[in-house]
């Protein structure tokens, strides 16, 4: 293979970034690569909201797009100090501290692929896997192949081999022998096989000529197929087989304590990829494991590892997109798994914006909600505003008591957002004294929309236990009430307790003692109101009573709450 012509002496402006691609493919990938490490570094530079940052960004995008769909498929071979693109050299840097190529060389990486349809959210997680390792430290940090398998990419595909570590990068024990400095004081740190270990040589027999045939078809694409990065976790899942067999043979002195750190990487990489049915293979493949009673705690320890919050989270981010109930073989996990998912995926759900991974988070607590509700309403009063407005429709779903219970729980939250899911249950839920006593509660609320709410419902619901509560209000607030207030309160009063009401009202209209001279300021627009949908004998003498000593605004309210009334007696709509 002929080596790839190397490009000009770069500019001495710009000794970095050189402008590589001798064919429009090349350009368009030297331009990809150059936007890719530009906005890699400058992470290290800027702070992240600065102007420069978005620009990179910008840059990026663009350069990624327009390449994709030029030109398909960017695969980039990595060699120690260039990348290259069907034999063309697209990126060169021969400086150790700032060369992309020489940092994913050094760490194994031998060619990263982007695919043609690769999205911007990968585009991203990968200059973050970039950006990392320009500043990581060798001893501390992740090397890039693995950070590289963690990002879980769907349309990025990596080639790597073990890496290697520069000379100054070693020791000077591990130099000294090599150089024969010290007098080789290192040498009693290593063992040199003799020279003549492997003679003498063995006699062969005489070969045969071999005769070479072309494949069928079908046989080549198997033998791609075996090798293709897809095909990774189906290897894991027989390469975990392999180990719990040897584990359960009883003829094998193993033990699951000794193969417990390959089984980790390997769960890492498969809920990396977030393969369910080769996961949940994989959980199964745990469960029925027989261990003694001294090996158990271990291998649960390690099974419950594959649905707490940060499995559930990859897991449901692996869900495609549209999808509104979890995948079966979600659901399997999570029964398998002999643990209490719920603060898991309330965990999750507090951390996941993709309203089409909450939908599928939100399908799995329905189906928890089923089997075991009061674990949910514990949940609710230290959640979140959003996600305990989704717990709670999630029980008003599935099962409206138990909504109560947790509005009744939770009833000292004051956000409005959960005020208002809160009245939505009470809408729906059988009258009780709870329920009623719920509406007072929510008639009290330091919300005005709530309020008004609440007072509705009392209203048209005849919640009796809210009387009290609304009737309380009204002597509080009678000098702050407006007319649109009063007249709320006043059909709420009536439509809780017809009874108690006329009497109340009754005792505003006609007042007695010091009253009786000036009357209460606005509890007569209250009572007025209030009456108006009352079926009750006097309601007329009284409503035109309060009439006779009103100012020309009751009056006129008066007036209109007559003609309410006599619709009411008969029998239309107020």
């Amino acid at each position: 293979m002929t080596e790839p012509a190397h490009p000009e002496t770069p500019d001495p402006q710009e000794p970095a970034e050189l402008r590589l691609g001798h064919t429009p493919r090349g350009t368009a990938a030297n331009a990809v690569v150059l936007a890719l490490t530009r906005a890699a570094r400058s992470f290290l530079l800027y702070d992240p909201k600065n102007e420069a940052i978005r620009h990179f960004l910008d840059v990026l995008r663009e350069t990624v797009e327009g390449y994709c769909e030029e030109h398909g498929d960017l695969p980039l071979v990595v060699r120690p100090f260039e990348l290259v693109v069907d034999g063309e050299v697209v990126y060169l840097d021969r400086d150790r501290e700032r060369s992309l190529a020489f940092r994913l060389y050094r760490d194994g990486v031998r060619k990263v692929s982007l695919r043609a349809d690769v999205t911007w959210p990968e585009v991203l997680k990968l200059l973050e896997v970039l950006s990392v390792r320009f500043v990581g430290v060798r001893q501390t940090e992740d090397d890039m192949v693995v950070l590289l398998w963690k990002a879980g990419f769907q349309h990025v595909e990596i080639e790597a081999v073990e890496g290697f570590v520069p000379d100054e990068e070693l020791g000077s024990d591990q130099l000294t022998d090599d150089v024969g400095g010290a007098g080789g004081a290192s040498r009693g740190h290593q063992v040199d096989a003799p020279a003549d270990f492997d003679l003498p040589a063995p006699v062969l027999r005489s070969r045969q000529p071999v005769e070479l045939r072309e494949l069928p078809d079908h046989w080549r694409e198997g033998l791609v197929a075996e090798d293709a990065v897809s095909h990774l976790p189906e290897l894991c899942q027989l390469l975990v087989d392999a180990l719990l067999r040897l584990v359960a043979d009883p003829t094998e002195a193993l033990e699951f304590s000794e193969v417990v750190p390959q089984l980790r990487e390997l769960r890492d990489f498969v809920l990396t990829e977030a393969h369910l049915p080769v996961v949940l293979r994989f959980a199964g493949s745990l469960a029925r494991l027989e261990l003694p009673e001294a090996q158990r705690r271990e291998r649960d320890q390690l099974l419950a590892s594959f649905a707490d919050r940060r499995a559930l989270a990859r897991l449901v981010h692996g869900v495609p997109r549209g999808v509104v109930e979890a995948p079966q073989e979600l659901v399997d996990l999570v029964a398998l798994v002999n643990e209490d998912h719920l603060e898991a995926l309330v965990a999750v759900l507090e951390a996941e914006t993709s309203e089409s991974s909450r939908r599928v988070v939100r399908s799995l607590v329905e189906r928890h909600v089923q089997a075991e509700g009061e674990a949910i309403i514990k949940c609710i009063p230290g959640a979140s505003s959003a996600v305990a407005c989704e717990l709670l429709r999630t029980l008003r779903y599935v099962n409206v008591s138990r909504a109560v219970e947790a509005v009744r729980v939770s009833a000292g939250r004051s956000d409005e957002e959960f005020e208002s899911a809160a009245l939505r249950v009470l809408e729906v839920a059988e009258l009780s004294p709870v329920v009623g006593a719920l509406f007072g509660t929510y008639v009290n609320s330091t919300h005005a929309p709530i309020r008004a709410h609440a007072l509705r419902l009392v209203a048209t619901r005849h919640a009796q236990g809210a009387f009290p509560a609304v009737l309380d209000r009204v002597k509080r607030e009678q000098l702050r009430l407006n007319p649109l207030d009063a007249e709320a309160y006043g059909e709420a009063l009536a439509g809780a307790d017809p009874a108690r009401a006329h009497e109340v009202f009754r005792d505003w209209i006609r007042p007695k003692g010091f009253f009786a001279v000036l009357g209460p300021p606005m509890l007569s627009w209250v009572a007025v109101s209030g009456l108006s949908v009352l079926r009750m004998d006097d309601v007329e003498e009284l409503i035109q009573h309060a009439a006779k000593k009103a100012g020309s605004e009751l009056q006129r309210h008066c007036t209109a709450c007559m003609v309410r009334h006599r619709r009411v007696i008969r029998g239309a709509r107020p």
